[in-house]
């Protein structure tokens, strides 16, 4: 017997498929969009045909290899895995949705890798288990959609080997878990369900939750096809509201650990049309998604973290979209970069729930005039040419408006500079506005200490600018008075220069604390691509306001007799900051405590502090520091001269 909510849905979606294609003809978009729907199974993603292909690479390449052993390792050690259970942790079921994808479609690829059939054995008991549920917690919906794309991925990948019954019940779960509500988020017509608020989002949410509700329809589209009809179309509506964030340089907004996620969704929407529909219907062209490969490349510093601003942690997940990105848009050095990447962390990959996508979107080795490039036969970054072809300093507008800057690709002991200006009002930002991160020696000496516990309370609401990770008090940027910065605030980045011997960026910070000042600068700069100059200044600054200059750093810190200079030690390498203005500058030392004890209390961190009061009138101020890494390799020079932010050329 049908399930009670399904003739309702089916009367609700014939209408909406007779009145969505007498629109599309008269628009004279697609008749009809799944028309050259991919026959049988598996249609998404990985075909077989794509399976024999990647299995005869492998015998030529030892990393592919390497990779598909990975695959069944983790695949192995999840056959023993717990089962998957409907738990909450707070409000979301996001856990066991990711376990979900991560036991499941790992397990799905090593049964096709090999034909063991413990591993599709395994991986059928955990669709049955999920599609048992009460729900998939759609009261937060990234729950639904990782979930739905786990059990899509598991039900095309093993149609063949599962039985009748059990594909009855994985259908019935995607459509009465999860494209239940897709006639409430796509149709035209009523309210829209404030569940389902990522159709007209404009940030991660977006991408996850129509990837996910896109790959639940193309899995049944030939049992479903009203259905898979009226997703395909308002997939094609929504994405492109979240890919604006690219614009116009491909960084994004929400940092790059954000762009780990909702950037390998939003490739997986595109590999799912074309793989399953034969076109991405123009999606793929969205202005600047080109280069958002070029942003992933240049935004991890040589340490191997990310400039991560927002709500991000230093490492980055390595997503397989960064492969397919490469390909498609021809991007020479994102895909050896890619490759290094596999061959540096395939063994940190095990727990990874998108691991099995690294076998469909494989960093090939492509030969260059001189044919294939030499590798090393053990760990190690290798050679990545085309990397040294990447200007060193680069500039990416939008939301995020950042700047980076570098001594040199292919050196792990590179000086790197993170830079960031934007937009405070960005969904996942923190108040961040002049905040820098600063690497040498393979060390990263200024740091961003990244998010908190999301389930603190009012982590995304009215408590969030109370927690101290999230302000610019812990970040690396000035603060006139103890003053929040506006969180609506914009600043943005009003100069920028490549020069080898003084490469420099400068964001326009007075928006950013209104009325404390007429006009505030921060400009940093890369002296000889050997050491950093960051220079503020204040014009008519508002009397009695003290201001405070920060970097919070994880190495160990200590200050000359006159304060005027401090010297970091980590790892057996050095830094040296040295206060060039004003005279009355002196560095202390703080703690990075936050006020509460139930935030991360970061341990082992502290601040390196400047304040410099201020008299009773208006005044002008400016502040200068520069940062230099201390060692052989790097040359000692004078002071450089400090001249108003206004005359850098």
């Amino acid at each position: 017997m049908a399930p009670d909510w399904m003739p309702a849905m089916r009367i609700v979606l014939a209408t909406l498929s007779l009145a969505a294609f007498s629109c599309a003809a008269a628009a004279d978009a697609p008749a009809d969009p799944i028309a050259h729907l991919r026959s049988g199974h598996p249609r998404l993603l990985f075909t077989d045909g794509e399976l024999a292909d990647a299995l005869e690479a492998a015998k030529a390449d030892p990393l592919r290899a390497a990779l598909h052993a990975r695959i069944v390792a983790a695949a192995t050690t999840d056959l023993s895995s717990r089962p998957l259970v409907h738990e909450l942790k707070g409000s979301r079921l996001l856990d066991q949705s990711r376990s979900a994808i991560r036991q499941i479609v790992t397990c799905a690829m090593a049964y096709r890798l090999t034909g063991d059939t413990r591993f599709a054995e395994r991986a059928r008991r955990d669709l049955l288990a999920v599609a048992a549920f009460p729900d998939w917690n759609p009261s937060h919906f990234l729950d639904v959609a990782e979930m739905s794309f786990g059990v899509a991925i598991g039900y095309d990948w093993l149609y063949p080997w599962l039985s009748f019954g059990d594909r009855a019940a994985i259908r019935e779960a995607l459509l009465s878990k999860a494209l239940v509500f897709a006639p409430a988020a796509y149709s035209p017509v009523g309210k829209l369900d404030k569940r389902l608020f990522f159709v007209t989002a404009r940030m991660n949410w977006n991408q996850v939750c129509n990837g996910g509700l896109l790959a639940a329809a193309l899995s049944v589209a030939d049992e479903e096809p009203a259905l898979a009809r009226l997703v395909v179309e308002g997939v094609r509506k929504s994405l492109p509201l979240a890919m604006d964030a690219y614009q116009p340089d491909g960084a994004y907004p929400e940092g790059p650990g954000y762009w780990a996620y909702g950037t390998s969704y939003n490739v997986i929407i595109l590999a799912l049309l074309e793989g399953a529909l034969g076109t991405d219907f123009g999606l793929g062209s969205a202005p600047a998604f080109d280069r958002t490969a070029l942003y992933r490349t240049a935004v991890e510093g040589p340490t191997g973290l990310a400039f991560n601003y927002a709500d991000g942690e230093g490492r980055i997940e390595d997503t397989p979209a960064y492969t397919w990105l490469a390909r498609r848009y021809s991007d020479e050095a994102a895909m050896e970069h890619s490759r290094v990447l596999l061959r540096v962390e395939i063994d940190r990959w095990g727990r990874d729930r998108l691991l099995a996508l690294h076998a469909v979107w494989f960093p090939s080795r492509t030969p260059g005039p001189g044919g294939l490039p030499a590798e090393p036969e053990h760990e190690g970054a290798g050679p990545a040419p085309a990397l040294g072809r990447i200007p060193l300093s680069l500039h990416f507008r939008g939301g995020a408006d950042i700047a980076l800057f570098r001594s040199a690709w292919n050196d792990p002991r590179a000086l790197f500079l993170g830079f960031k200006a934007g937009d405070n009002s960005t969904n996942h930002a923190h108040l961040d506005l002049g905040s820098f991160v600063l690497e040498s020696d393979g060390v990263r000496w200024a740091l961003d200490l990244g998010p908190d516990d999301y389930d603190l309370p009012g982590y995304f609401g009215e408590g969030r600018w109370s927690y101290f990770r999230l302000t610019n008090r812990s970040h690396n940027t000035v603060t006139p008075g103890d003053a929040l910065q506006d969180p609506k605030a914009r600043a943005p980045i009003v100069a920028f220069s490549d020069s080898g011997a003084r490469a420099f960026a400068v964001a326009d910070l007075t928006a950013a604390y209104p009325k404390a000042a007429q006009r505030i600068l921060r400009g940093v700069a890369m002296l000889d691509r050997a050491r950093i100059l960051v220079q503020d200044e204040f014009s008519a600054l508002q009397p009695g306001t003290p201001v405070r200059w920060v970097m919070v750093t994880g190495a160990s810190v200590s200050l000359s007799s006159d304060g005027r200079r401090a010297l970091l030690s980590s790892a057996g390498r050095q830094l040296r900051a040295e206060v060039l203005a004003p005279a009355a500058g002196r560095f202390e030392i703080r703690p990075a405590t936050p006020p509460s004890a139930s935030e991360v209390q970061n341990a082992g961190d502290s601040v390196l502090a400047m304040e410099i009061a201020q008299g009773s009138a208006p005044a002008d101020l400016r502040m200068a520091v520069v940062l230099t890494p201390v060692g052989d390799r790097w040359p000692q020079a004078p002071a450089p001269e400090i001249t108003e932010i206004s005359t850098w050329k």
